[in-house]
């Protein structure tokens, strides 16, 4: 969900910090202290929250509550915490930046500027100043209101056990040709796994270009070495741009992509992608999304199988509320793919529909541990001359992983994937697993 993710990176972004030293009082008020300097946020809210009907105005409480209320997702908490501290203190600035902080994950990044311009205003040192300015930047660069710049570097090695999406059969019978005679399959039409490394990156930016309105744009890349084989080396280049209109709950957003797909560094596939969406923030926990695509399939040596897809979908988010901020999400679409070439429909029209689901939460702070599936239902049109059928096939695949952020911007993600491509014709069933390590590095500024 956009708003989970904003909350995440106005989290990683705002550099404050938190002063424990000196909070004397009760037992339980310096365990929860010392809790909060050992990021152990949940026990700390745990120990404090049961406390609060008693405690609420004590300055030294309310200050511990609202912090680890903030960092276990409990933001409107949070909030009421702070303000109690603030109409005691008025010139508590740190009190001020984590009610700034809290407003934001709220959902209220007005708010949070507010907080921090009163900080502003307050006579500062100039390195407390700059620090100010840098969140109320952070806070405009993820809502939208600033210009900003990504880029990304990618090294992965893993196993594929099908690199080349093909059948494990050593022959086949196939019925338009000879009913009774197995024809056997050459090495590069058999399932073959090989270990891999890759390497990708990529820039982009977002830019407010009007009130409400924003463009974006990027181009990223990837090109993978086989170990064990140079036959199906696969490198792609996908470019992208568009707009979104944003008002109120409601974002309009509108794209084109180009992705430019070789194998062994010769061009196999070009597509070129018109995407709209709209999508609602619900509430502060869920979001509901309609899109459409239209893609345009060009083979650069196997033109009849050039094609048009259309689809038509919908999805659903939800953010969970918590310290591993659990979120799941679930979409599905349909549509028809339609062949330029009318006598080759058996190859390349056909009716799809699929689903889509998955989720993630956080193990700790530095880890979240996600997983994806789906399915998708492919009928053809008309019966391929080759094996006297129409041909009909189920993909599912899910996968597995972790991504671990040891640094601010680096990820290590390990990762299992697994795809089942089951077909009433021989020839194109097929299964996949992959493992997989990759080490991310990001720039954003």
């Amino acid at each position: 969900m956009q708003k989970t993710h904003l909350c995440s990176l106005i989290a990683a972004t705002f550099l404050i910090s938190y002063s424990f030293i000196g909070f004397a009082g009760d037992a339980n008020t310096e365990k929860a202290a010392e809790l909060l300097k050992a990021r152990d946020y949940k026990a700390a809210y745990q120990l404090l929250e049961p406390l609060e009907s008693d405690k609420a105005g004590n300055v030294d409480y309310d200050y511990l509550f609202g912090v680890s209320a903030v960092e276990t997702g409990n933001a409107s908490r949070a909030i009421f915490a702070f303000e109690r501290v603030l109409a005691v203190q008025p010139n508590n600035a740190d009190a001020r930046a984590m009610l700034a902080r809290a407003y934001f994950i709220a959902g209220e990044p007005e708010n949070a500027k507010a907080e921090f311009n009163n900080i502003q205003s307050d006579k500062l040192d100039p390195a407390i100043s700059k620090l100010v300015k840098d969140n109320i930047l952070a806070i405009d660069k993820a809502t939208g209101q600033a210009t900003t710049f990504a880029a990304y570097i990618d090294l992965g090695l893993g196993y594929d056990t099908n690199i080349n999406s093909a059948t494990s059969n050593g022959s086949i019978i196939a019925a338009g040709i000879n009913p009774t005679i197995p024809l056997p399959l050459s090495n590069t039409s058999i399932e073959t796994g090989s270990a891999y490394g890759v390497l990708s990156g990529g820039v982009s930016f977002k830019a407010p270009v009007a009130k409400d309105f924003t463009v974006f744009g990027g181009v990223q890349g990837s090109a993978r070495s086989n170990r064990d084989t140079d036959a199906f080396n696969p490198s792609y280049i996908d470019t992208n741009v568009g707009v979104s209109y944003k008002k109120y709950i409601d974002t309009f957003t509108a794209s084109v992509s180009r992705n430019d797909f070789d194998v062994n560094s010769v061009q196999f596939l070009k597509s070129t992608s018109y995407t709209g969406q709209w999508q609602r923030d619900v509430d502060d926990v869920n979001q509901v999304s309609i899109f459409a695509q239209l893609i345009n399939l060009e083979y650069a040596t196997q033109s009849v199988r050039d094609s048009r897809r259309k689809l038509l979908g919908a999805g659903w988010g939800h953010a969970f509320a918590g310290d591993k901020a659990p979120v799941i999400f679930l979409s599905a679409y349909g549509g028809k793919e339609e062949a330029d070439n009318s006598s080759a429909d058996y190859l390349a029209s056909d009716d799809i529909y699929g689903i889509r689901a998955g989720g993630q939460f956080a193990v700790n702070y530095k880890t979240v541990a996600y997983a994806n599936s789906s399915y998708e239902n492919r009928s053809y049109d008309g019966q391929d001359p080759n094996f006297l059928a129409e041909r009909h096939d189920k993909q599912y695949d899910f996968s597995v992983g972790v991504r671990y952020a040891p640094f601010p911007g680096l990820t290590v993600k390990p990762q299992f994937s697994y795809l089942n491509n089951d077909s009433n014709i021989s020839l194109f069933g097929y299964e996949r697993t992959v493992i997989s390590i990759n080490i991310r590095k990001d720039f954003n500024w």
